[in-house]
């Protein structure tokens, strides 16, 4: 995963946390570097001795180290570096750590906030993370902000009741979080680019960026009411596929659970839409985005791949289009390597 080598690595980013004794910092250091070198490893497995077992269950149990330093020093050398790459793509996603024994007496009565669904013996814990990635050699800078959270009981109410709730106070309000954490973070957001997933296909959060003048792009998820002039409306999946393809590519779709893997077949083409608001959205009453639609040619199969991509990127061209894609795809690529 690093290039650098893992010392060099772990000074790098943690050398300048500031834990109230230099001890500390180089301990901080010395399991960073452990560790970057045992990544698939537990603290003990990755240790290099006994001694660095007992420093590094000393240096977790030690009540004065805050966490929040930690990452925070972490955040910031990351930053520093992402500052002075000419484009940097800021790449938020979820994790949920699951946990079984004792620890998840801590993490609520529930995994999932939905009523409709039954709650598992283990519990979750979420971490909500923005990883920076240089957009031009396409290898991974570091973390640039992460936070965590848990579901202490499920949600009641009905559904417009539960869509009325106060927007900050919805799980779904990570994405802006986080972009509002980065935001704070740097003085300038012109060289980064915002990628997400469907969940933050979220009408408010695509408001907020354009308001701010935010770079993004994030995969479509609800079939909008599109705009087709100034009286009529139409859907947005209908208007997509009524498009003529401007390019072709291949995409490698990876093995999951029962899915095999597979190489997929891909027409491309792109336009300009405006989406109106959806009746309890509290935004403008139209976003006008372009949009990047990506549909397996293969239409015999159960789950073709289709994408649709908004984007705050101008689209002159099918190479530019193209390049949003790729934007895209390098969410969901593994073992992407790392070099500062």
């Amino acid at each position: 995963m690093f290039e650098a080598e893992p010392t060099q690595w772990a000074t790098l980013i943690f050398g300048n946390a500031r834990l109230g004794d230099p001890r500390r910092t180089r301990r901080l250091t010395k399991m960073a570097a452990d560790m970057a070198a045992r990544a698939d490893g537990s603290v003990a497995q990755a240790a290099v001795d006994p001694a660095s077992i007992e420093g590094a269950y000393r240096f977790i149990c030690n009540e004065v180290i805050s966490p929040d330093t930690i990452a925070d020093a972490g955040f910031e050398r990351t930053l520093a570096i992402a500052l002075v790459r000419p484009l940097v793509l800021a790449l938020q996603d979820t994790t949920g750590l699951s946990y079984k024994h004792a620890v998840r007496e801590e993490l609520g009565e529930v995994n999932s906030a939905s009523n409709k669904k039954a709650s598992a013996k283990g519990r979750a814990l979420y971490a909500h993370s923005t990883l920076m990635l240089d957009a031009d050699n396409e290898y991974v800078t570091g973390l640039a902000n992460q936070y965590y959270w848990h579901r202490e009981q499920k949600q009641t109410g009905k559904g417009h009741q539960l869509q009325c709730r106060e927007r900050t106070k919805k799980e779904s309000y990570k994405w802006q979080r986080g972009m509002e954490t980065l935001a704070g973070r740097v003085n300038d957001m012109s060289h980064i680019i915002d990628v997400c997933d469907r969940e933050a296909d979220i009408y408010e959060y695509l408001a907020y960026q354009q308001q701010h003048q935010h770079r993004f792009v994030v995969r479509a998820s609800d079939n909008r009411n599109v705009l087709d002039d100034e009286t009529s409306t139409g859907k947005l999946h209908d208007v997509l596929q009524a498009l003529k393809p401007v390019a072709c590519y291949q995409v490698y779709v990876a093995q999951r659970g029962g899915r095999p893997a597979r190489t997929a077949h891909v027409a491309l083409s792109y336009t300009q839409l405006t989406i109106k608001k959806p009746q309890r959205a509290n935004a403008e009453k139209t976003l006008t985005l372009n949009v990047v639609y990506c549909q397996e040619v293969d239409q015999d199969r159960k789950d073709p791949l289709q994408w649709i991509l908004y984007t705050s990127e101008q689209l002159p061209d099918a190479a530019a289009a193209l390049r949003i894609v790729r934007f895209y795809e390098l969410r969901w690529l593994r073992d992407r390597p790392s070099r500062l």
